[in-house]
């Protein structure tokens, strides 16, 4: 089973190209946003948010998510009570699913900030980023309903410039133009993979 990192900024594309892996490829994924929002409703993981963050409102997904993208402060604070977990569930999932997929894909907005990649790229794994306009992957957010211009920008500055990722990264699709693009710059990065 390979094991491939899909990683990208906000509205970047990163979950289209997981959707399409996971249909074409026989993929399992690891949606690493998925799984921390499981994490939230976890009671020892609440207590260590409300220790960590005395001042919370209430422990709802949204108070934590407000008060998270604040800052570059706050977010790392809740990234060190959640990478570590999901770290783990990697692994174990990786365990479990080897002889049932082709294809293990970690989809995770922060896979480089995080290091949770990093022993993974040492074993051979691939890293995919997927990268696009500022301004197009604003309108691709906006058109999501979810949340506000405001917080958008928020979580864009927050978030680390491409053109560092770059360098953690083995294969990089730019996802400015059709979903047809996108689909044949997927298959030619797996095709790579699987050489």
């Amino acid at each position: 089973m390979k094991i491939v990192g899909v990683t990208g900024g906000i509205a970047s594309g990163k979950s289209t190209v997981s959707s399409y892996l996971k249909d074409n490829y026989k993929a399992y994924i690891f949606d690493a946003d998925n799984e921390a929002k499981k994490l939230l409703k976890l009671k020892f993981v609440k207590e260590k948010i409300k220790k960590a963050f005395p001042n919370l409102k209430d422990l709802s997904t949204m108070s934590i998510a407000n008060k998270v993208f604040k800052n570059s402060t706050s977010q790392k604070k809740i990234n060190k009570i959640i990478h570590p977990i999901i770290d783990d569930l990697v692994l174990e999932r990786i365990n479990d699913k080897k002889d049932f997929y082709n294809l293990f894909v970690i989809d995770a907005a922060l896979i480089i900030e995080s290091g949770i990649f990093e022993q993974h790229q040492k074993g051979g794994a691939k890293l995919i980023l997927v990268i696009a306009d500022e301004d197009l992957r604003l309108k691709r957010a906006l058109s999501r309903a979810n949340l506000t211009k405001q917080t958008i920008k928020d979580r864009l500055q927050l978030q680390m410039e491409d053109k560092k990722k770059i360098k953690y990264s083995d294969y990089v699709i730019e996802n400015n133009s059709t979903k047809l693009d996108l689909f044949r710059k997927i298959d030619q990065i797996i095709e790579k993979i699987y050489e």
